[in-house]
Parts: structure tokens; sequence; C-alpha cells
């Protein structure tokens, strides 16, 4: 039981604010940058002579992009465009580099190259930029070794001139310089803001598991003490009632601090887990976050022993403690945003100390990351005067069950077993 309650149900709820965490945590980019590489494919239908020259288009390439296979039939070129396979589909014709050639020696229009880009983003076309890039610069090399040597370009100067320029820009470290990004002192306050929002979310999840185990735990804890002849034992011992309830709610309430030391772990565990800063947290403001879910244990098991004095049995008390957990759970601002929360379901959130547990969170650990110590008292206040009155619920309860009648010995006689 102690199982299911506070190691499986806590790690449900926490296991639903991971992916909160995951999208603080991957769309904080405020000091770093990655670049994404389009997928290019380069289909050379020109063969021989052109294959040279594909290769090195391919080469020149492969530094930004990713380079996929399609297929070279007309009908796996239709398929990958239109399953927008490739971001862009580089397709070079027949005896297209005879063409270049003769058009760079002639000094007349250069022939295009088949291009098809993606329709889903612009990454194609910042691909198409660099093919184009690589014409340009084969296109000058070749005039240049074709001027220095006092020959027209021909196929072979048009491959050499293409080797040449991936040979060049392979040996120059600054032909692709890397995107430097100058520190944002603003980045840090960002991810540490993340985190502290990361903290709080936790936090605020660990209202229904908590009530739903201490409740549980407590009640039927001190709710084996509540059977008939257990009671007639306690009661004719010379130790006082009170202070045997006293000391079985002390054994609870220290398990409940226990718990909520367990909580605050995982509540830090988890921002860490996804690279998020905890130095964000102030210290101040966790120390009130701690006391407030030790406040909220205690008040729980408050619950949890104002149930058990009714003496009802163990599905009931699961019954119960499900049903308070999650009125909890949808009215206290946990589950969903206050903003969007009608207002009825306000009006019953204010009559549970989840509304006010989840208040005093927020003020400890607001957006701004300054602690409010007069907007946290007063909610902490309520959660323990919600435990004071199930305290005192539960010992008049306890009270009139003392004044019961079947308390009182049977009627008929039973014999002990020796």
């Amino acid at each position: 039981m102690i199982l299911v309650y506070i190691v499986y149900l806590s790690l449900m709820m926490f296991g639903l604010s991971w992916s909160i965490i995951q999208n603080l945590s991957n769309t904080d980019n405020s000091t770093t940058y990655e670049t994404l590489r389009p997928e290019v494919a380069v289909v050379d239908r020109d063969g021989g002579a052109g294959s040279e020259f594909a290769d090195s288009l391919r080469k020149f390439l492969a530094k930004d992009c990713d380079l996929v296979d399609v297929g070279t039939t007309s009908q796996d070129l239709q398929t990958a465009a239109a399953s927008n396979y490739a971001d862009l589909i580089v397709i070079i014709p027949e005896r297209y580099v005879d063409d270049l050639a003769a058009a760079f020696a002639s000094d007349s229009a250069v022939p295009e190259l088949q291009t098809v880009t993606s329709f889903t983003g612009a990454y194609g076309s910042l691909a198409k930029l660099q093919v184009e890039d690589f014409l340009n610069l084969t296109r000058m090399t070749a005039l240049a070794d074709a001027a220095s040597s006092g020959s027209s370009v021909s196929v072979a100067s048009l491959n050499a001139a293409a080797g040449s320029v991936i040979a060049d820009l392979s040996g120059n470290a600054d032909a692709y310089p890397q995107i430097a990004i100058a520190e944002d002192p603003a980045g840090t306050d960002d991810r540490e803001a993340n985190g502290r929002y990361a903290f709080q979310t936790m936090m605020n999840m660990g209202a229904y598991p908590m009530v739903a185990a201490m409740f549980t735990i407590t009640a039927m804890t001190m709710g084996s003490f509540s059977g008939a002849s257990v009671r007639r034992r306690m009661y004719a011992s010379p130790q006082r009632t009170g202070s045997m309830l006293f000391q079985q709610f002390a054994c609870c309430g220290l398990f409940g601090v226990l718990v909520s030391l367990f909580y605050l772990a995982l509540a830090l565990a988890l921002p860490v887990a996804v690279g998020l800063p905890i130095t964000g947290v102030d210290p101040r403001g966790f120390l009130l976050c701690a006391l407030t879910m030790v406040a909220y244990s205690l008040t729980a098991a408050a619950s949890g022993f104002m149930v058990s004095m009714i003496a009802v049995n163990s599905v009931a008390i699961n019954a119960i403690a499900n049903v308070y957990g999650l009125v909890i759970m949808f009215t206290s601002g946990m589950a969903f945003p206050v903003d969007l929360m009608p207002k009825v379901m306000i009006v019953i959130g204010k009559c549970t100390p989840g509304w006010w547990f989840c208040r005093s969170i927020s003020a400890a650990m607001n957006s701004e990351g300054t602690v409010s110590v007069s907007n946290w008292f007063p909610g902490i206040a309520l959660v323990l005067l919600f435990g004071v009155a199930f305290i005192a619920l539960g010992l008049a309860l306890s009270q009139m069950r003392r004044l019961r009648p079947n308390l009182a010995a049977p009627a008929s006689t039973q014999l002990a077993e020796v």
C-alpha cells in the first residue's frame, strides 16, 4: 500500500509534468544556436565526364547538408517530391557539363540545373543558394585557369576547376566559419527562470499524491486500533486515550515529513535531469516551499485521522482518499490555470487545503524569483487551520464512539482460549 501511494502515484503525477519540463529545456536557446542541416539529393543523369562534376558538387554540399539517395528513375523522383523526402533535389541533365563548358568558353547563357524544392520549408531554398555558390566558384576558377594558360574552357578543365574549388575550401579553415554566439546576460536568467518554474510545477504536482498517500496511510494505520477488542484494551489501560491518539498521530506525522522530503528531492531532481539549472531557486523560497510541503503533509495526515475515527473499512478509505485527492487536483489550480477555471471550481477549491497549498508555493516561488512572505503566510496558516479542524473533528468523533453502547462488554459469555 505504501509503495503504491507514495512511489507509484507520485511518479505518475511527476511523469505528467515531464513533458512540460522537457519543453522548458528544449525551447530555451538563448545562449546556444544549432543550425538545421537540409537534406539534399544530387541525381547525376550526365554520366561519364559529368560524374566527376557531380562528385565535386556532393562534396561541396556535404559541409552544410545531409546527402540522401532518392533514386534515378522518373518514378523515384516523383515519389520523393510528393512525399517531401528531401528538402532539395538537384538533377544534372544529360550533357550538362559539356554545355556548361561551352557556355563558359563562349560567354553565353549558362545552362540551369533542374531542381525540386520542398514545399514545407525554406531549407531547400537555402541549399539551392549553396548550389549556385558552387557554380559561381567553379566558373571563376575555370575562367581564371583558362586565362592563365591561354586555352579555352573544356570539360576536363571544368572538372579540374570543380575539384580545385573543393580542395581550396577543404584546406581553408575560414571557408566554413562557425557562427559565434555572443553571451547574453539575460540568457542565464531565462534558464534560471525556467528551472524555477519547473521546480514550482513539480511542487504543485505533489498536491494530489501527498494527500492521497498520507490520507490513506494515516486512516488505515490508526483505523487498525479502532476495533472493538483493541479499543477495550486501550480504554482499560492506565494510559490516557488522548495521549495514545497523539502518539499514533505523531508517528503518522513523522512519516509525512519523510514523504515531504521525498517529494522535495523529486522536485529538484527532475529539472536537473533535463539540464535546467536550479540556481534560480532562492534558498529562502526553497525553505518556505519545504515548510509548506511539511504543513500540507500534516494536514493530509489530519484528514486521515478524522476519517479513521469513523471506523470505515479499507475499501471506503481508498475511495474517499482518491475522490478527495481528485477534488483537490482539479480545483486547486494544480491541473489547470486559475484563469481557465470556472468560478464554481474556484469556490470549491478555496474550501480545500490544496488551493492554499498551491497559493503558498506560488508566493514562495513566483515568476520574478522574489519571495513574498506576506503572501505566503496566510496560505500556510489556512493549511494548518484545516489540519487543526480535521483533528478537532476527529477527537469529537472519537469521544462520540467512546460513549457508544456497543463498546460495553457483550451480553453473552465468551470463553477465552488458553
